[in-house]
């Protein structure tokens, strides 16, 4: 119900617009066939590529970003890129054409050196270090889900896993090889979510009547009860709204959707983002939020398990917020920088993804990708350490 329970990887979104199946057909990087074939090996491309980024530079508003030019009927290489808010790209990895599988990108360290990977098996993880290039496979005890990297700077991994008779999820700190080091919150009634503080010493965890306050030694703080919550759906964090604030979903008895909450980690009282709404061809459900000067958008549920952007007006009614360019079926939020929404847009059936810059105030954009009709084009983006970050899915 919630953004945080979204599933990873593009295929899963766009299956439902148009086609099932996208993932696992990748893209090439022109630069690096034309290179290649003149003599130059893929990994020298690599090693150039990842020379020339100007590591220096990269904070909010940089993007790690996978990308393929095949189709249904043509495999091509897949290529994650490391790309500039002004849209300059830095091609640091590539997967061959003759690969089953990209592994689907997951999470980017606060130190800039790493990018997690999954997808290759089940507990299965992948580390890149995009400064040399070089992978890493380890296996997460018990299989467990990676979900993210620690804040601020990724030191340890946060990953959930289910006990064996299917009762218990727990939210733990694993080692960078996939060892356990602390089991740091239970939940025996749904799958469970933590999001660190910006500084990374707490995190925000999901509860049955609002969210719970720990350590990152698994010590619980605080209670953070929620107003009304249904103990049967609970609450769940989104992400971190500021240092001192959670975005959370939560769900009220005796309604069908939930809706959004601004939780102060001290422990003051909660305060409604949005209305308890009723379903509508509008929304259908609130998954997350941000304030621009032009206004409160949402990321709305939408059917097929699609996704759309709306504007909040004082009322607490809701506004379409069409993306020119796009179908406007599934267009995805993933951060915002300044009076900027970085969007995900579907902009072609079946399942062609695109990335851009949206300022729906002034309706200003910037194209960082613009995939051809019937190319998968964007496949996974990971917008760099950032409280603004959005669910990625």
């Amino acid at each position: 119900m919630f953004a945080n329970g979204w599933k990873r990887g593009r295929a899963a979104a766009l299956s439902a617009v148009c086609v099932a199946g996208l993932l696992g057909v990748g893209a090439g990087v022109a630069g690096a066939t034309s290179a290649a074939s003149a003599g130059t090996s893929v990994a020298q491309v690599q090693a150039q590529a990842q020379a020339r980024v100007p590591w220096s530079q990269v904070g909010p508003g940089w993007t790690l970003v996978e990308y393929s030019n095949g189709t249904i009927a043509h495999h091509a290489a897949t290529t994650l890129y490391v790309v500039s808010p002004a849209g300059a790209k830095y091609p640091v990895y590539t997967w061959r054409a003759s690969a089953n599988f990209a592994p689907g990108l997951v999470a980017w360290s606060g130190d800039k050196t790493r990018a997690l990977l999954d997808g290759i098996a089940p507990g299965v993880q992948t580390q890149l270090n995009l400064v040399t290039g070089k992978l890493t496979r380890f296996v997460m005890t018990d299989g467990a889900a990676a979900i993210g990297y620690t804040r601020p700077h990724g030191l340890n991994i946060l990953g959930t896993q289910m006990s064996m008779d299917g009762r218990v999820w727990s939210l733990g700190r694993y080692s960078l090889t996939g060892a356990l080091v602390k089991t740091l919150a239970t939940s025996d009634n749904y799958s469970i979510s933590g999001i660190d503080s910006p500084d990374g010493t707490i995190l925000a965890v999901a509860g049955t009547t609002g969210l719970r306050l720990i350590s990152n030694t698994g010590a619980v703080i605080r209670q953070l009860p929620v107003q009304r919550t249904d103990p049967t759906i609970g609450c769940g964090p989104v992400r971190w709204w500021d240092s001192k604030t959670i975005l959370a979903g939560c769900g009220a008895k005796s309604a069908s959707m939930g809706r959004l909450w601004l939780v102060p980690s001290s422990g003051g009282t909660p305060t409604p983002l949005t209305p308890q709404r009723k379903p509508g061809p509008m929304s259908l459900g609130d998954l997350d939020a941000w304030r621009l000067n032009s206004g409160l958008y949402l990321q709305s549920a939408t059917g097929c398990g699609t996704v759309v952007i709306n504007k909040q007006n004082a009322n607490g009614s809701l506004t379409r917020v069409n993306v020119p360019g796009t179908l406007n079926a599934n267009n995805r939020v993933l951060t915002a920088q300044g009076q900027s929404l970085l969007v995900d847009a579907l902009t072609a059936c079946p399942g062609t993804s695109s990335l851009l810059w949206f300022n729906p105030g002034t309706r200003a954009e910037k194209w960082l990708f613009k995939a051809p009709a019937g190319a998968f084009g964007v496949l996974n983006v990971v917008p760099f350490y950032s409280t603004e970050n959005g669910p990625s899915i």
